[in-house]
């Protein structure tokens, strides 16, 4: 841990500014109140206060190594009474030896130099006892900011493996219902078992290329959803039918990558699997007041028996949403008659929690 003293040009000038302020008070008091010359003066504040500076740069060194803790409580209390008592025995001798040597002729100084030795002992626990009071608080405070940034590192990391896990509970169902899908083709339409490998392999392309933590824009990511349907209409054919309305200015919105496939896969699952007329899927989106506004609507059966599920695509998007914007409330869906709607709600990610 470098010095506090010496980070920059700023702490140094802090440093030297503060000890020129009580060097300039120490002048005062010893010029207009005990009316010494002004060379007497001075040399009694700046060999004083010089001297206490320097000790006061290399009790960073005993602070540095002597964080307390109930293990080494005492041998830290220890220590730092070990080096105030050398620091004022050498402190106050190299002082007295200086000013004596220089002013021994002054007898009235060198009366005042003997009675304020217990005076500048206590100066000199008050010095000793605030800056390392300052050092332990400055050693608090980098702990504290590389804690802070550990811990963030750590959220970071928690954050993007529950979305892998999330992202890993939803693309299985969809690669098994097409690989299922495929095998059935090669023998009834081997064309369209072709075609619905080629676009497979696009979508789980796009898929995997990109991780679950990162964005991209909402016309990059309809442009997989369009083959992710497309896929489907393989299988389904006319029973399928999808279309989308999209504002130009919501195309280059940023979006989680693989949100709305869930959202068409619920759709596939609950409203094309279970009828036995056409059904539509369709989106809408339009840009207002700083947020994307997603509908995606599709018929279903009421009537049909429901398809047994665990709900993890809704639950799924919820908690992504959670965890990337910090919000539990930009997902909700409404059951009208025999449609089906989702509303999503995206802010820009400058928004982001």
């Amino acid at each position: 841990m470098q010095h506090p003293v010496f980070l920059n040009k700023r702490s140094v000038s802090v440093y030297f500014g503060l000890w020129a302020l009580i060097a300039g008070a120490h002048f005062s008091v010893f010029y207009f109140i005990y009316y010494l010359p002004i060379e007497v003066s001075l040399a009694d504040s700046l060999v004083f206060n010089g001297l206490f500076a320097c000790v006061g740069i290399s009790l960073w060194y005993i602070v540095r190594y002597s964080i307390p803790d109930q293990k080494n409580l005492w041998n830290v209390v220890f220590n730092h009474v070990s080096f105030l008592t050398l620091t004022l025995v050498v402190w106050n001798g190299l002082s007295y030896t200086i000013l004596s040597t220089v002013f021994s002729k002054n007898k009235v100084y060198m009366d005042l130099l003997m009675v304020s030795i217990p005076n500048k002992i206590i100066s000199g626990i008050i010095f000793y006892t605030v800056i390392a009071l300052a050092y332990y608080l400055f050693i608090y405070y980098i702990n504290l900011q590389e804690k802070v940034k550990i811990e963030s590192r750590l959220r970071m990391v928690l954050k993007e493996t529950e979305l892998n896990m999330l992202k890993s509970q939803i693309n299985p169902h969809f690669l098994f219902n097409s690989l299922n899908s495929i095998s059935s083709l090669t023998i009834t339409n081997p064309e369209k078992a072709r075609e619905m490998v080629i676009k497979l392999s696009d979508f789980l392309r796009y898929s995997v290329s990109n991780n679950t933590t990162s964005f991209t824009t909402l016309e990059t990511e309809m442009a997989n959803i369009r083959r992710y349907l497309e896929i489907e209409k393989v299988r389904f054919g006319d029973k399928l039918v999808f279309g989308f309305k999209l504002d130009g200015s919501c195309r280059n919105h940023q979006i989680p990558v693989m949100l709305l496939q869930p959202l068409f896969e619920n759709a596939i699952k609950h409203g094309v699997y279970e009828s036995t007329e056409q059904v539509s899927i369709e989106m809408e989106c339009e840009y207002k007041e700083g947020y994307l506004e997603i509908r995606i609507v599709n018929d279903f059966d009421p009537n049909a028996h429901p398809r047994k599920g665990t709900g993890i695509g809704l639950n799924n998007i919820r908690e992504r949403l959670r965890l990337l914007y910090k919000n539990d409330k930009l997902l909700r869906t409404v059951v009208e008659g025999t449609r089906f709607t989702v509303y999503l709600s995206l802010p820009n990610t400058d928004n982001k929690g």
